[in-house]
């Protein structure tokens, strides 16, 4: 009987080699592409311009509009001082910030990754507030914010969708948020399609309130969890599967010789 627990139990450590967590390309994952020359700080940063990265907004007249930035919003490279963030930000010295007034304010990038059935994706992001909410009159605050993970333009899950708030993030620091979904049951329109991340900081409707959210270090997993019916062992795992077996017939033949 403890030749077959240890037969069970070998065949379970291949059936786990079978589960692979893999990384997911995102180019410029921690905004340090764009290079800033100037001295960290409230003014240091683009504007409207992030590399790898797309800028929208819900605002009909887009950026530029000629009420400025307090008008249609901005979004661009940051690299704040100790001023803004005393501890520092996660990754390297700079963050992307999004600056949303009457609309809300996106950035997003299409991965070169595709949406596969039976796997769970795991999406991390830090998020932050500044310190100095005086930096716009009358003051810089939150309202509201949302990280999305989307397939071919469709929204797979989000933050607001898993009831995380954003502007519980304590002013001058960051914390981290994660999204998930798994592709089983999904629409089988999607898969195939192209993943997609989108970062949104929320207008408040009013040209008196601006805000903002800044983004920072995102990462994002595939676990795929194979297919039982079609899926082709990869050769390590025979190859495993087979030393183990190998291993348990020789213990069986030579416990069943020492009893003749």
């Amino acid at each position: 009987m403890k030749i077959w627990r240890l037969l069970a139990a070998a065949i379970l450590v291949c059936a786990a080699s079978a589960v692979q967590a893999e990384a997911i390309t995102i180019l410029n994952p921690s905004f340090e592409t764009d290079v800033l020359g100037c001295t960290a700080g409230a003014s240091c940063a683009t504007n409207d311009t992030i590399t790898d990265w797309t800028g929208s907004t819900a605002d009909p007249l887009g950026f530029g509009d000629p009420g400025g930035e307090r008008a249609t919003g901005s979004f661009g490279v940051f690299k704040p001082g100790t001023v803004q963030y005393p501890s520092g930000v996660p990754d390297g010295v700079n963050v992307a910030y999004l600056t949303a007034v009457v609309n809300s304010v996106s950035i997003s990038q299409t991965l070169s990754a595709t949406l596969q059935p039976n796997d769970t994706y795991t999406l991390n992001v830090w998020a932050g507030l500044r310190d100095d909410p005086s930096v716009f009159p009358p003051g810089l605050g939150c309202n509201g914010g949302n990280v999305s993970l989307e397939a071919g333009g469709t929204v797979l899950n989000s933050l607001v969708a898993e009831g995380s708030n954003i502007c519980d993030v304590p002013l001058g620091d960051f914390d981290e948020f994660t999204v998930t979904f798994n592709s089983a049951g999904v629409n089988p329109a999607l898969l195939g399609q192209n993943l997609s991340i989108v970062l949104t900081a929320n207008g408040s409707g009013s040209i008196f309130e601006p805000a903002e959210n800044d983004f920072d270090d995102l990462s994002l997993t595939d676990t795929s969890q194979g297919n039982p019916v079609s899926a082709t062992p990869e050769p390590s795992t025979l190859l495993l599967l087979g030393s183990g077996l190998a291993g348990l017939a020789g213990m069986a033949r030579r416990k069943i010789a020492s009893r003749a």
